[in-house]
């Protein structure tokens, strides 16, 4: 028995909807016909279809092409690097390891690295004696790196480095990335702003442009919600010149503290820019975004730079990857876990990658696609350091008397792929750009 005809008959039919008199003694009647339904959803489909292709398309032009990856021998490390964090980093268990990371051996390999503190008198974790985990941990090498505990870079009052200008704190008329900019309840204290974005949407409408920052520069965390008090000052309030207010905060990713169980992904902010305020989407010594890097491209080794309030331009390269770390909040006493991060070493010529005041900077690669965010870092470093180029004497000397790398003036970053999707979020990329110095 063929069914096709009765089939389309109940796909395709016609419904009474109401009738009325014609004046005329007869009824007019009205129908609507199924055909018009399924039209409307198909037109709509089509729609849905063709801004998801759109979005898709314009996601991959501006994403930087991925590396060739030896992704089994980064799985396994990576499973490793996660069984490790989750031993060592509970609080109460260790108080000389707060970090874990993926970095790479000098022949090339993943490793995973595990980062202790200035205590060398402690344990690595409770009841460990003077034992140390071992060399190679199912079948991945384990590294020890001596390095400072990591903190939030909002900067209170304090004096610019000599080779910075002042520019970068005073009022700027025009208002581009790297500049000083934070939220007014943040009575003396200093950020960055980032750079700008845009918000997702499936609506085809004129996009208002807005501010990134970190979370802890653009929103107070002391504060349970948004209200009108939330507006971005330019300079920062810590600012000796007058500051005045330019955004309107709208969104920001709300932060854990003292649990590893629900770590943090990203410190990052959104805040309206006002209409009438200029701008320019261009970050000093940098240029213009070009693109973005996605989180599992990011490569180990990589060069990157910065632009931020306190230190100006600076240049680095990538140390670990997928990093799990322990954050200090000088203005709560507390700390927040944060996990899989990107650690950034200063390059050869810089004594630090960032400092105070940073927070909230977009780091770049050589081809100015963003690589990550920066939210956290070491802020004093050792003056016999200072004094001297990374990898020089002192290096060797901490190397020869504990037998461990050590790292000074490094920034954490949160993975930008990572922020654009959680803040449903894009960058917005010029056509023009200025060639970086890196």
């Amino acid at each position: 028995m063929n069914c096709k005809p009765t089939v389309l008959l109940l796909v395709f039919t016609r419904h009474f909807m109401w009738s009325r008199s014609d004046g005329q003694g007869g009824t007019t009647s009205f129908y609507y016909d199924d055909e018009i339904t399924w039209l409307i959803a198909a037109a709509v489909l089509i729609l849905i279809a063709w801004l998801v292709l759109k979005r898709f398309l314009r996601a991959r032009r501006l994403r930087r092409p991925p590396p060739p990856l030896d992704r089994k021998s980064l799985n396994q490390a990576l499973r490793v690097k996660n069984e490790l964090s989750r031993r060592y980093l509970r609080p109460g268990v260790s108080n000389r390891i707060h970090a874990v990371g993926l970095g790479k051996t000098e022949p090339g390999s993943f490793c995973v690295q595990i980062f202790l503190n200035d205590n060398p008198t402690e344990e690595l974790w409770t009841g460990s004696g003077s034992a140390t985990p071992p060399a190679i941990y199912k079948g991945v090498p384990l590294e020890l790196i001596e390095m400072p505990a990591a903190a939030f870079l909002e900067a209170t009052l304090q004096s610019l480095p000599s080779n910075v200008t002042s520019g970068i704190r005073d009022r700027c008329e025009v208002i581009t990335g790297g500049i000083s900019g934070a939220n007014s309840n943040l009575r003396g204290q200093s950020g960055t702003i980032g750079y700008f974005c845009t918000r997702r949407s499936m609506i085809r409408r004129q996009k208002q442009i807005h501010l990134l920052s970190n979370s802890h520069v653009f929103a107070d965390l002391q504060k349970q919600s948004i209200d009108r008090q939330d507006l971005i000052m330019q300079p920062s309030p810590g600012e000796p010149g007058s500051n005045r207010p330019i955004a309107s905060l709208i969104d920001y990713s709300a932060l854990t503290f003292d649990d590893s169980d629900e770590p943090n992904h990203i410190d990052a902010a959104v805040a309206q820019l006002w209409d009438r305020q200029p701008h320019e989407p261009v970050i000093p010594f940098v240029g213009s975004v070009q693109g973005y890097v996605q989180k599992t491209d990011v490569q180990i080794g990589e060069r990157a730079c910065k632009f931020g309030r306190t230190t100006g331009y600076s240049e680095g390269v990538v140390f670990s990857i997928y990093l799990d770390i322990w954050i200090h909040y000088d203005r709560t006493g507390r700390a927040a876990f944060f996990k899989d991060q990107f650690l950034i070493e200063p390059a050869t010529d810089f004594t630090k990658f960032v400092d105070k005041g940073d927070s909230g900077s977009l780091v770049l690669d050589p081809a100015q696609h963003a690589i990550g965010l920066v939210f956290a870092g070491t802020a004093e470093i050792p003056p016999a350091v200072k004094e001297k180029q990374p990898g020089g004497p002192i290096a060797a000397d901490n190397h020869a008397a504990t037998g461990r790398k050590r790292i000074e003036g490094y920034g954490v970053a949160n993975p930008i792929s990572e922020v654009l999707d959680r803040m449903k979020i894009d960058l917005v990329v010029a056509d023009k750009a200025v060639s970086p110095r890196l």
